[in-house]
């Protein structure tokens, strides 16, 4: 009994672990996915064209008295902090911004005014006047209410409340992305080693054609617009799924397939079990003598007790590689192995 609460303790740690690291590799990408970065750059460029915006009519802008002094005050310009209807005609992608200055999520906007979703994304380029107005009196009332809750504020507070506002809306999205998460940096490893190593002929985007390898391009940071790689030894990596991450040679031929599992939960052992036999299977009706590597997180005694050489080849604790840069590079040295090098 105690052994079996010491491995239940142990599973948990892990599934932590996990849990945590990739957490925070997946925030990081989401705002850089998302562009918000890019969106406080926007702003500090337009910030150095504030000459260019009357602010006039600001109290009919819901900007109130206390919050426009604090902002002189404080020496802020105001085009950092508050929105301008000209700002979001002229660049309707800076709603985003604003709103989460405001601290107000999608589905309050939805609420109070209207769905703001294809602005933000940049489906939708051109947004009338009207709509905009409605958005800056929106805006505006909820970051007048956060200034005035203090005396003193930085332009370094204000985005520091954008970022704080959009991590919380990434932190819903991460539930369920563990997987996905776990995937991503497996890939970014195993690239990021053939970058090492120079071995990348081309990258295979995966909305374009292959293109010629280009050593200023962050192939890692933006890992998952791409479907894979060209070697120069005339093998390529593929991303997929069922199996994750495909190795092939000259002729196209499987000769290595990677599962990566990253669920926390140990009660789905046995489900990501049947899943990665059903996967390698699949890959062996392809190619019998194909190598077949799993990377899991949280094994437990069932589960381990069932995978054999007849499910796969070899098994790599995946936390242990997040974490653990000796276990890595064990991890890395097999990826050598199947190269070619």
């Amino acid at each position: 009994m105690a052994k079996t609460k010491k491995e239940d303790k142990d599973l948990l740690l892990e599934a932590n672990r996990i849990n945590y690291s990739l957490r925070a590799t997946f925030f990081y990408r989401k705002l850089r996915e998302l562009g918000y970065f890019r969106i406080v750059k926007d702003v500090e460029k337009i910030v150095k064209q504030s000459r260019n915006y009357s602010w006039e009519d600001k109290k009919s802008w819901n900007i109130t008295y206390n919050a426009w002094e604090t902002l002189e005050k404080e020496k802020i310009d105001f085009i950092g902090v508050f929105a301008h209807p000209k700002i979001l005609v002229e660049h309707p992608g800076l709603i985003r911004y604003y709103r989460n200055v405001a601290a107000i999520p999608l589905k309050g906007v939805q609420y109070l005014a209207y769905n703001v979703t294809d602005y933000e994304t940049g489906k939708r380029e051109v947004i009338q006047y009207p709509d905009a107005l409605a958005l800056v009196k929106l805006f505006n009332s909820h970051i007048s209410a956060i200034i005035e809750s203090t005396l003193t504020i930085s332009f370094e507070d204000i985005k520091s409340l954008m970022f704080s506002s959009a991590g919380a809306a990434i932190d819903r999205a991460w539930r369920n992305k563990i997987g996905e998460e776990a995937e991503a940096m497996v890939k970014s490893y195993i690239i990021r080693f053939c970058l090492s190593e120079n071995l990348i002929d081309s990258m295979i985007d995966r909305n374009r054609s292959p293109e010629t390898f280009d050593n200023k391009v962050d192939y890692i940071a933006n890992i998952l617009e791409y479907k894979g790689a060209k070697l120069k030894n005339q093998k390529s990596i593929l991303f997929s799924s069922e199996p994750d991450i495909i190795f092939i040679d000259k002729s196209g031929k499987s000769i290595a397939v990677i599962e990566v599992k990253g669920g926390a939960d140990p009660a789905g052992a046995l489900e990501r079990l049947g899943a990665i036999q059903k996967s390698f299977d699949q890959a062996r009706r392809d190619n019998p003598d194909v190598k077949t590597i799993l990377l899991a997180s949280c094994i437990t005694r069932e589960m381990s007790a069932r995978l054999d050489d007849k499910i796969c080849d070899s098994i790599f604790n995946l936390t242990s590689i997040i974490n653990d840069m000796d276990k890595r590079q064990e991890f890395l040295v097999k990826i050598k192995e199947i190269i070619g090098m």
